[in-house]
Protein backbone atom coordinates (compact mmCIF):
# COMPACT_ATOMS: atom_id res chain seq x y z
CA UNK A 1 0.00 0.00 0.00
CA UNK A 2 2.84 2.46 0.42
CA UNK A 3 3.62 2.50 -3.25
CA UNK A 4 -0.09 3.25 -3.80
CA UNK A 5 -0.57 6.80 -4.18
CA UNK A 6 -4.40 6.84 -3.47
CA UNK A 7 -2.85 6.31 -0.12
CA UNK A 8 -0.31 8.78 -0.09
CA UNK A 9 -2.52 11.79 -0.94
CA UNK A 10 -5.35 12.67 0.70
CA UNK A 11 -8.69 12.81 -1.91
CA UNK A 12 -6.52 10.29 -4.20
CA UNK A 13 -5.77 11.14 -8.08
CA UNK A 14 -7.87 14.47 -8.04
CA UNK A 15 -5.51 15.67 -5.33
CA UNK A 16 -2.44 14.38 -7.81
CA UNK A 17 -3.94 16.37 -10.59
CA UNK A 18 -4.36 19.58 -8.76
CA UNK A 19 -0.86 19.10 -7.08
CA UNK A 20 0.79 18.81 -10.65
CA UNK A 21 -1.35 21.55 -11.84
CA UNK A 22 -0.13 23.91 -9.00
CA UNK A 23 3.33 22.80 -9.69
CA UNK A 24 3.04 23.56 -13.20
CA UNK A 25 1.58 27.04 -13.15
CA UNK A 26 4.02 27.66 -10.22
CA UNK A 27 6.82 26.94 -12.85
CA UNK A 28 5.34 28.97 -15.29
CA UNK A 29 4.64 32.24 -12.81
CA UNK A 30 8.49 31.89 -12.06
CA UNK A 31 9.51 31.98 -16.29
CA UNK A 32 7.32 35.42 -16.05
CA UNK A 33 8.95 36.60 -13.15
CA UNK A 34 12.19 36.14 -14.46
CA UNK A 35 11.27 37.81 -17.68
CA UNK A 36 9.53 40.45 -15.32
CA UNK A 37 13.05 41.35 -13.53
CA UNK A 38 15.25 41.29 -16.95
CA UNK A 39 12.68 43.71 -18.86
CA UNK A 40 12.56 46.70 -15.54
CA UNK A 41 16.46 45.81 -15.29
CA UNK A 42 16.71 46.85 -19.18
CA UNK A 43 14.80 49.38 -19.08
CA UNK A 44 16.09 51.00 -15.99
CA UNK A 45 19.30 50.78 -18.18
CA UNK A 46 17.77 52.46 -21.41
CA UNK A 47 16.07 55.13 -19.22
CA UNK A 48 19.70 55.92 -17.51
CA UNK A 49 20.87 56.11 -20.71
CA UNK A 50 18.50 58.55 -22.27
CA UNK A 51 19.18 61.09 -18.94
CA UNK A 52 22.65 61.17 -19.51
CA UNK A 53 22.19 61.55 -23.27
CA UNK A 54 20.14 64.53 -22.48
CA UNK A 55 22.41 66.00 -19.72
CA UNK A 56 25.21 66.13 -21.84
CA UNK A 57 23.02 67.45 -24.87
CA UNK A 58 22.04 70.04 -22.64
CA UNK A 59 25.39 71.01 -21.65
CA UNK A 60 26.63 71.56 -25.02
CA UNK A 61 23.75 74.11 -26.36
CA UNK A 62 24.78 77.51 -26.41
CA UNK A 63 22.64 79.40 -24.00
CA UNK A 64 21.85 83.56 -25.19
CA UNK A 65 22.73 85.49 -22.60
CA UNK A 66 19.87 87.32 -20.25
CA UNK A 67 17.58 84.24 -21.34
CA UNK A 68 16.56 82.22 -18.03
CA UNK A 69 17.16 78.50 -17.75
CA UNK A 70 14.44 75.95 -17.88
CA UNK A 71 14.28 72.57 -15.49
CA UNK A 72 12.55 70.35 -18.13
CA UNK A 73 12.53 67.84 -15.36
CA UNK A 74 10.86 70.28 -12.71
CA UNK A 75 7.01 69.02 -14.79
CA UNK A 76 5.93 72.18 -15.69
CA UNK A 77 5.57 71.09 -19.95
Amino acid sequence: AAADPESLLPGGWETAGWCNEQEALNERLDIIEEKVIKTVEYLESEVKSLLDTIRETAQNIPVTPGTPLGDIFDGKY
